[in-house]
């Protein structure tokens, strides 16, 4: 899902240049839009009719492909919102309000299609609740009882929605703030307002996440008791300053968890209700240790060089390339030809930039997941005193995976853009079994990722 929000968002960014490229007028547009979270919602409620009729009869074929279809449903929606920016459409909506009218309304449509995801599930969703009471119950855990339709659809956009959509929103939004009083006030040069904006907002998403993420989610403190002591001392052992553990009430919803915080007096984990109330003891701690493994090896720091250096090498690709067929294809032709020829170049280009600097993000997050994992058994196997991984670490790690797995409904071999599919992830870490801690192959890969993002940077900075 996330990346097909990032695609939408790409796309409505994009639509002053992608307008009317098809040709179709700005009605064709409108209904084109219209569609994008229609038909999310009719899909969606066909496959949720057939699998509560599967349920009545004992069979699990359509709730999987219920399940299997949720990630996907927003590239529905994406195709219809490419035909809408294609159109006449963008140019209306610029001609009342701007560029920013026009990418709020293309990607409002996406996350509108978005919420329809959870509005259609919900039938299913409380079933599944409600036959898995007396289990709970025999278990000894926590029921959370099923909120209202809109109060699950409110529940999962907090839960999945909100954190991944706003730091997108944001920085665009005050690049855009910052443009408009550039030109207000006469500036030669709004774009370099608006990057300037961009950056600023980004930087201060980063430092303060953990400050506007707690009343945003509402995040409760972890009460003190044993629990609470074991990773606070696990935080301790893997040297990484925690100033405080948060509970993310889902109502039951959710099993996920994250770390915030670039400075240690601020920084936070959240653990979600789900997770510390389904998962055993061992496995909340590998989680935990995952957690502390991106802020040990620096990932978020490192990821913004990696991001950068995707963009970078993309361009450094994608641009020659079509300048190159721009001259070989206009080479004795008119004028009007020439134009239309570099139009459509200049998409192409940008969506090659796109889609090769997305593929290699997606590429590097995962390997910055699997260093990640790798850091959780090392931390786990020198608690017992050893200085290769043990198979009680790595059983502790692959279980807190398969967990997930189950617990949020996803198929351990559906692939993951940015963390890699569970099974691929549980069978890397079984294969560790016996390895010395120092110089795995995984922190070699990441180290030879970073510094080449690095240098590829920088090298662009100083001759570029």
């Amino acid at each position: 899902m996330q990346l097909a929000i990032i695609v939408q968002l790409t796309v409505a960014l994009l639509a002053g240049e992608l307008a009317g490229a098809l040709l179709f007028p700005t009605w064709v547009g409108v209904i084109a839009l219209t569609l994008a979270p229609i038909s999310v919602l009719v899909v969606g409620a066909w496959k949720v009719r057939r699998a509560l009729e599967a349920m009545d009869h004992m069979q699990s074929a359509p709730v999987d492909a219920l399940y299997a279809w949720m990630p996907r449903a927003p590239w529905l929606a994406t195709i219809w919102i490419v035909v809408a920016a294609a159109s006449e459409l963008p140019n209306a909506l610029m001609e009342r309000g701007g560029v920013a009218a026009s990418a709020g309304v293309l990607f409002g449509a996406g996350v509108v299609a978005a919420l329809l995801v959870s509005f259609v599930l919900y039938p299913v969703e409380r079933r599944v609740r409600e036959s898995s009471v007396l289990r709970t119950l025999d278990e000894g855990n926590a029921v959370h009882p099923m909120p209202s339709r809109l109060g699950y659809v409110w529940a999962q956009a907090r839960a999945g929605l909100v954190p991944f959509v706003v730091p997108l929103v944001v920085p665009l939004v005050l690049g855009e703030v910052a443009a408009q009083v550039a030109s207000t006030r006469g500036a030669n040069d709004p774009e370099a307002w608006r990057l300037t904006g961009m950056i600023a907002a980004a930087a201060a998403l980063v430092v303060l996440v953990p400050v506007i993420v707690p009343p945003l989610l509402g995040l409760k403190r972890l009460a003190p008791g044993s629990l609470r002591d074991d990773l606070e001392q696990l935080a301790r052992e893997a040297r990484v300053g925690v100033s405080e553990i948060w509970v993310w009430p889902t109502q039951g919803l959710v099993a996920n968890a994250a770390v915030m915080g670039l400075f240690p007096r601020l920084r936070c984990v959240m653990l979600s209700d789900t997770l510390l109330e389904y998962m055993p003891r061992e496995q909340v701690l590998a989680v935990m240790a995952h957690e502390l493994g991106h802020v040990a090896r620096r990932h978020l720091l490192w990821m913004i060089a990696v991001i950068s250096a995707c963009w970078t090498l993309a361009g450094l690709v994608a641009d020659p390339f079509a300048r190159t067929i721009f001259v070989a294809l206009s080479a004795g032709s008119e004028e009007s030809e020439i134009a239309a020829l570099a139009r459509w170049l200049v998409l192409a280009r940008d969506g090659i930039i796109v889609v090769g600097a997305l593929w290699m993000f997606g590429w590097s997050s995962r390997r910055f997941e699997r260093q990640a994992d790798t850091y959780a058994v090392q931390v786990l196997s020198a608690r017992e005193g050893r200085s290769d991984a043990s198979p009680a670490a790595i059983d502790a790690m692959v279980g807190a995976l398969g967990s997930v797995a189950f617990l949020n409904h996803v198929p351990r071999g559906r692939p993951s853009w940015r963390h890699g599919s569970i099974a691929w992830r549980q069978e890397y870490l079984r294969g560790l079994v016996g390895l010395p801690h120092t110089n795995l192959p995984i922190d070699r890969h990441v180290a030879w990722l970073r510094w080449s993002a690095l240098v590829l940077v920088f090298g662009w900075l100083v001759l570029g």
